[in-house]
């Protein structure tokens, strides 16, 4: 168990820092629901490469 959640809370730290979620500047809940929506959109397209090869024109 120990080590799940040390897995989890690691990737969880790394995607709060290269996301910025740490600084997330809302004005209401739905704005805070929609934003970090929009940060784990964008985090697994990254993962899954997608804007990678739209970026070249793959796609």
């Amino acid at each position: 168990m120990g080590r799940v959640r040390n897995w989890i809370e690691t990737r969880f730290s790394v995607m709060v820092r290269s996301l910025g979620l740490h600084r997330i500047e809302v004005r209401s809940y739905w704005g805070l629901v929609a934003r970090v929506n929009l940060i784990l959109l964008v985090h697994n397209l990254i993962r899954s490469r997608v804007l990678l090869k739209m970026a070249r024109g793959e796609l």
